[in-house]
């Protein structure tokens, strides 16, 4: 059954439904999109339940082993964001990766340019190409849970799957627990909702009505992300667990899931590219250091 929650950041219980983002990425009941009235936090409620989400992570076929060959394709990508948690680490050491989407090549990529790399994930499929395919060391974990990992082991941490934790405030207290002093973190997220590309969307569905809509049509599988983050809120959910943000950027110059649909593709660039000037690109990328008292 699906469950309630309150806000994440702000432990509020209040909070406003979002219809028209309901409508956006064409959820279907129970599940809704919510507003934080006290902070802003926008998120899944209701949402799947944990064991829901255990058997989405097993069976929904984004997890699956077509969407890790995808990864293959887009070396160049991902040896860019390394080089970039690179500078942000220059001595490298241990790196841990959580949640292997596409199949991990960006850990295979830090890998190979000299950190020591271990990873947990959520999908069987996706941790087993990744140990089968790239010879990386990944647990399979419930919910990338990290407790049987040591205290201060990790240099760095690495992660795209943010989106997708039921508790990201819990997940930030055990990065910071595995994490050395003054470890780095690299988090990327969608922009969701608040990049130029949607609002453009948002404002042509409207406008033109949902059966009626040509460009950008069909949305991606965004339905199982938990939370929508803005640069406000990612960076206070960060600030509130004693993370100092070094770097929060809201457009990569080519990112290959954005720039995969051929529909409309020359507007689609032109909204990249102007929404990267303007703080509004498609993806968030943010990189911190932790600097404050491990938690309890």
């Amino acid at each position: 059954m699906p469950e309630t929650t309150n806000c994440n950041l702000c432990g509020s219980d209040n909070y406003r439904t979002k219809a028209r983002y309901t409508w956006f990425i064409d959820l279907n009941e129970p599940y809704e999109i919510c507003e934080c009235a006290e902070c802003g936090l926008i998120y899944l409620n209701p949402r799947p339940n944990t064991q829901e989400l255990i058997e989405l992570y097993a069976n929904e076929p984004y997890f699956s082993r077509g969407n890790a060959n995808r990864g293959a394709s887009r070396t160049e990508f991902y040896t860019n964001r390394m080089r970039r948690l690179e500078n942000a680490v220059p001595q490298k050491g241990r790196l841990l990766g959580i949640g292997c989407l596409e199949g991990g090549y960006a850990l295979e990529i830090a890998q190979d340019l000299g950190w020591e790399v271990s990873g947990v994930e959520s999908s069987e499929i996706l941790a087993s190409y990744a140990r089968d395919n790239l010879s990386i060391d990944v647990q399979t974990v419930d919910a990338w849970d990290l407790s049987g990992l040591p205290d201060d082991s990790f240099d760095a941490i690495y992660t795209h799957s943010f989106e997708h934790f039921s508790d990201p405030l819990a997940m930030l207290g055990q990065c910071s627990r595995v994490l050395k002093p003054s470890g780095t973190i690299m988090i990327e997220v969608p922009n969701q909702f608040y990049s130029l590309k949607d609002k453009v969307r948002l404002t042509a569905m409207e406008i033109l009505g949902n059966h009626r809509y040509k460009v950008f049509r069909k949305p991606p599988p965004l339905h199982f992300h938990l939370y929508f983050y803005s640069r406000m809120t990612l960076s206070q959910m960060l600030e509130s667990q004693g993370f100092s943000i070094d770097q929060i950027k809201t457009y990569v110059p080519w990112h290959p899931v954005y720039h995969s649909n051929k529909n409309g593709k020359w507007l689609q660039e032109s909204l990249y590219a102007l929404g990267g000037l303007f703080g509004a690109g498609p993806s968030l990328e943010l990189i911190a250091s932790f600097g404050g008292k491990k938690l309890e």
